[in-house]
């Protein structure tokens, strides 16, 4: 930006927060919580704003950092979305959400929902939960066709997040995505009632 009045700057900031944070029609409707919520936000936005410039100059402007925040909010949307559509057709309890159910809530066709995820989300939601997937196949332990580092040398089926079981692996377990556990003699008879 060449020869930018503090004017100009002053008006990007506020074109910038009128298009990301709009305020509604009649300002008498909106509560604390939103109000809070927006200067939140902004402050926020600001301070990626005044770093960049500091870190990439003038040229890494408010519309670059707005754009930027953005992508990277879309990104962890999109993430959530796959791990949340993995949680409701894998994990779900008593039974799993159809895919034409999850589709409609997520705005994809339900050949859209079975291709949004895959063993990657399932491990995440399964790390984040503590909860396993009802499985479907066991094998030898083999740590080169395992689906996850922690599962080539030791017990991924078993534990959670805050306990992980140290035990060492002695089989595969594969669960209905086609993810690999890695499970020990503890913890198989798990795998056993996850059949049932």
């Amino acid at each position: 930006m060449t020869d930018e009045t503090p004017e100009m700057f002053q008006a990007r900031y506020e074109d910038i927060s009128a298009i990301r944070w709009p305020r509604p029609a009649d300002p008498e409707q909106e509560g604390f919580d939103t109000l809070k919520a927006r200067h939140l936000a902004w402050t926020a936005w600001y301070r990626k704003t005044v770093k960049a410039a500091q870190e990439h100059g003038p040229q890494h402007d408010a519309l670059l950092v707005a754009l930027e925040d953005l992508v990277e909010i879309k990104r962890d949307a999109d993430e959530k979305i796959r791990m949340l559509l993995a949680y409701g057709r894998i994990f779900h309890q008593p039974r799993p959400h159809t895919l034409e159910s999850l589709g409609a809530a997520a705005g994809l066709s339900p050949s859209g929902v079975s291709r949004a995820f895959g063993a990657e989300e399932v491990m995440a939601v399964a790390e984040l939960t503590g909860k396993r997937p009802p499985a479907v196949d066991v094998q030898r332990h083999d740590p080169d066709v395992i689906s996850g580092q922690a599962s080539k040398n030791r017990c991924t089926w078993g534990g959670s997040k805050a306990k992980p079981c140290t035990q060492t692996p002695k089989y595969a377990v594969t669960d209905k995505s086609g993810a690999k556990w890695a499970c020990c003699d503890k913890h198989l008879p798990g795998y056993l009632r996850s059949r049932v």
